[in-house]
């Protein structure tokens, strides 16, 4: 442990960081295979943007709800209620609590940040103030009420997941959308100490309002350039946690006896189409893009089986009893590449004498690039996959490996052909896989960043079977508003469901207890840097 704190002290010093604060007794060692850029840490700047502890470690939320049991866990909250018309959601929000430079935090500090998202609507990622929200009130310093033109009970979720600022320092930010909070006041569990390049660090807050947690002195983020390379670190024993998604989870923890790992399914890694772009703008063409892929085969390549195929229907395991008609399982394509390639000549894309696909004026299609997450091997793998699969019906294709700030900046402007990533957007419900894809409101003109409709697809039947889902509480009359989605889903084929999606949590053992587990899901297994690693950080305790 010393040598290891030796290091990292080097690293930030060397970097030009601030002088440490403190000599921590406990660090926990997070590894991140990819780079992080300025010293930004505004919670309302795009997930590329803000540094990795500004959701998990530093800013706070009202609930936290785990998106694999639905169970809402409260932070600055302590409980909810929703009005029997299901107009009107009244939190209770904590006492006791202060903002890190010593200030009371309280209820108009809830009220003041989702009006701050009115008043500025690009900060409005999850589309609050879109979905029938009218007003967001303090009448007192522990009451927040949230009303609304309509009933829109899913909108909890997001809610609850929106970041809480201090209106004392925000009132006076002008343009939340460059500014970068380099020295960030919070309630969360770490306050910030150093940054560089190479290595991030929090230390814990000596003032929470959690008495006896953390039980952990600070938290480090280092940085490497690809998943092979965490990999390496994490099964050497230099960093104790890595969200990492190698192919092989079974194979690392049979390493070594302080190497485990916690995959469950919440999830499913998409092929997008950027559905504004022609041939894609085609839905004859993605239907047969869609059966030319063998996702069984993308699945054993990406995963050695570990994860399975998703289901073509774009409904994950767990919610396929509940929400999943049988008649529209028949109705999903299956990998078929005869048919693919007589449906792609049908839709008027025929092949030339030598075999190359061509567009419906007679020329030739270009190769289409699928955008990667630089170094993600998984995501490689699929991509190698859906190439190969593609060629053999006369569709050429490359491979577009980006830092995640390319990566995730093409997808949300709409500047790639094809892109491989997971749903943005999901929760107890399919809902909120649907919602986040594919709602009007979450898009955004070419070159402007669309929150989560990275397709850039809508369809008036799905956004009007989205809204009447919203607007009850009924459950037949929800399971019929997404049937009507799922079908349409299924037939304009706006993406290709690859493979479900588990989260990628690999630990190291070695020096801590208290990782979430399936016998212990306090959380989804959530990435480091969004708010539900916020009770990882809480619950890991040195051995």
């Amino acid at each position: 442990m010393k040598s290891k704190l030796c290091m990292l002290t080097f690293v930030l010093m060397a970097a030009g960081s601030v002088a440490l604060a403190q000599d921590p007794k406990s660090t926990f060692t997070v590894v991140r295979s990819d780079q992080w850029g300025s010293q930004n840490f505004n919670p309302f700047s795009p997930a590329s943007q803000h540094l990795l502890p500004t959701n998990s470690a530093l800013y706070e939320t009202l609930f936290f709800v785990n998106s694999i049991d639905g169970k809402v866990t409260p932070v600055l909250g302590t409980k909810y209620v929703w009005s029997k018309d299901s107009k009107t959601l009244t939190v209770t929000t904590r006492g006791g609590v202060k903002w890190s430079d010593g200030q009371a935090f309280d209820a108009s500090d809830a009220a003041f940040t989702f009006n701050y998202l009115k008043q500025y609507p690009a900060l409005d990622t999850t589309g609050l103030w879109k979905s029938g929200l009218t007003s967001v009130t303090a009448p007192n310093a522990t009451t927040v009420v949230f009303n609304f033109s309509a009933p829109n009970t899913p909108v909890f979720q997001y809610i609850s997941n929106t970041p809480v600022v201090p209106q004392h320092i925000w009132k006076d930010v002008k343009d939340p959308s460059t500014f970068t909070n380099a020295k960030p006041v919070a309630t969360g569990p770490f306050v910030f100490d150093s940054y560089s390049q190479q290595a991030l660090r929090v230390l814990k807050n000596p003032n929470y309002w959690m008495k006896g947690q953390p039980y952990i002195d600070a938290v480090v983020w280092v940085s490497t350039s690809s998943n092979d390379t965490a990999l390496l670190k994490l099964l050497s024993g230099d960093v104790d946690y890595g969200y990492v998604g190698i192919s092989d989870p079974k194979g690392y923890a049979a390493k070594g006896p302080n190497n485990a790992y916690w995959w469950p399914t919440n999830n499913v890694n998409f092929l997008y189409f950027n559905t504004v772009k022609a041939p894609f703008n085609d839905a004859a063409f993605r239907r047969a893009v869609a059966q030319a892929i063998d996702t069984k085969q993308v699945a054993s390549k990406a995963y050695i089986s570990a994860v399975p195929a998703a289901s073509p229907t774009s409904v994950f395991p767990a919610q396929q009893a509940t929400w999943l008609p049988a008649s529209l399982k028949a109705q999903a394509p299956t990998f078929n590449m005869a048919a693919a390639d007589k449906a792609l000549t049908a839709a008027g894309y025929k092949k030339n004498a030598q075999g190359v696909r061509l567009g419906k004026d007679g020329s030739p299609l270009p190769t289409y690039k699928i955008l990667v997450g630089a170094g993600w091997t998984d995501f490689i793998t699929m991509a190698q996959v859906v190439g190969d699969n593609l060629k053999k019906v006369g569709i050429n294709t490359s491979i577009d490996q980006q830092s995640w700030g390319s990566y995730s900046g093409g997808l949300q402007t709409g500047t790639y052909d094809m892109g491989i990533s997971w749903g943005w957007g999901n929760g107890s419900n399919p809902y909120y896989t649907f919602n986040a894809a594919f709602s009007p409101d979450l898009s955004a003109p070419v070159g402007k960043s669309a929150p989560s409709n990275l397709s850039r697809y809508s369809n008036p039947t799905i956004t009007a079977a989205l809204k009447a889902f919203s607007a009850t509480s009924d459950p037949a009359a929800q399971k019929k508003a997404m049937s009507t989605i799922i079908g349409t889903v299924i037939k304009e084929t706006p993406w290709v469901p690859l493979t479900d999606r588990t989260q990628f949590s690999l630990f190291n053992t070695s020096r801590f207890t208290g990782f979430p587990s399936a016998q212990n899901p306090y959380n989804d297994a959530a990435p480091d840097d969004v708010a539900g690693a916020r009770l990882m950080f809480l619950n890991v305790k040195p051995k």
